[in-house]
């Protein structure tokens, strides 16, 4: 059941220090982890876990909260919405919340891309892609956030994929896991800060740079050449096409996105293709995820089927990327 922004409104009145200041809510997005409303009259966002069963269980609403104000502390990430207000009790709103600043900017689809993304010239697409590479590769500089835990290792974050798959039937998933696991994982240095979801609809935009990092909820410590693989997925390779965000002209080729990643992580990519395997593996989870939500009644969102569809091939790739990182390992 979704909830009555009315409602909500009147409670945020009560309970806020600027409440008397709101004149309204509208929902922004019921996303796969998290509610997310524009608060009207305090130029803030309020954000709340889901009513129905999540996609993924991710960080909840309060470290979310506290991954924001930590990495808003630091020096040489990337830009994150500043915290206005944490709600922790509850019996406020009827489950745990936030209140964070609201970014301007302007922000791209998954699903549909935005006229204003479409209009640009291949040369504002290039740029958009040269400051959400950079943006992304300056994580990698973050030394481990206090609220997202110990350091993962490598093998480790796959496990962690390989129990999602296991626990929604894919065993084909979870052999594959068991291959690239087997495999020791080159790195590129101490753990670091890790979004862990660093796809371009996740990034605010104002103009052609970036005004925001969104959606840490999946976000860890530990090898940050995780976001590197996971960006790749969105990029053209020998086993597959761009997606939708990527397709149209003047965004890059995967050599560049390696090259600037490197230049602004001070990394090196030597073993990417581990990574690359990895985080192709857990797209594939994600997706044996969203074919689990409908089939076990836990959602009706069109969404989950359209995720759903692309399990196959998403097991396909990963499968043919193996005895690469296999030969390398020798």
């Amino acid at each position: 059941m979704s909830r009555d922004p009315e409602v909500l409104r009147e409670k945020l009145r009560s309970h806020l220090p600027q409440g008397s200041r709101i004149t309204g809510l509208r929902r922004l997005t019921a996303g796969h982890s998290n509610e997310t409303y524009i608060v009207e009259g305090l130029e803030a966002v309020l954000r709340l876990p889901p009513t129905t069963a999540p996609l993924l269980k991710a960080h909840d609403i309060i470290t979310q909260a506290e991954i924001y104000w930590e990495i808003g502390g630091l020096e040489g990430g990337p830009p994150v919405p500043g915290i206005q207000f944490v709600g922790a009790d509850p019996k406020i709103l009827g489950a745990p919340f936030f209140i964070m600043d609201l970014v301007a900017g302007r922000a791209l689809d998954d699903y549909e891309l935005p006229e204003w993304f479409t209009s640009l010239p291949d040369t504002g697409r290039s740029q958009l892609c040269h400051h959400w590479i950079a943006a992304i590769g300056s994580i990698a500089t973050l030394p481990p956030i206090v609220a997202m835990g110990e350091p993962l290792t490598p093998a480790d974050n796959m496990r962690h994929w390989q129990r999602i798959a296991r626990e929604a039937d894919c065993t084909r998933l979870a052999q594959l896991f068991e291959r690239l696991i087997a495999i020791p994982a080159p790195r590129s240095g101490p753990p670091s800060a890790v979004h862990g979801d660093c796809k371009i609809t996740n990034i605010m935009f104002d103009e052609l740079h970036v005004a925001a990092v969104l959606d840490w909820e999946l976000g860890y410590n530990g090898e940050p050449l995780s976001d590197l693989g996971y960006l790749l997925y969105f990029f053209e390779s020998e086993y597959h096409g761009n997606v939708r965000t990527t397709s149209p002209t003047g965004m890059w080729q995967r050599d560049q996105v390696i090259s600037a990643w490197e230049q602004a992580s001070g990394r090196s990519s030597l073993g990417l293709n581990w990574y690359e395997a990895a985080e192709m593996g857990k797209m594939a989870g994600i997706y044996a995820r969203a074919t689990q939500l409908p089939s076990g009644g836990e959602s009706d969102d069109p969404r989950m089927l359209m995720m759903a569809a692309k399990l196959n091939e998403s097991m396909d790739i990963m499968e043919a990327m193996l005895p690469r990182v296999e030969e390398l390992n020798v």
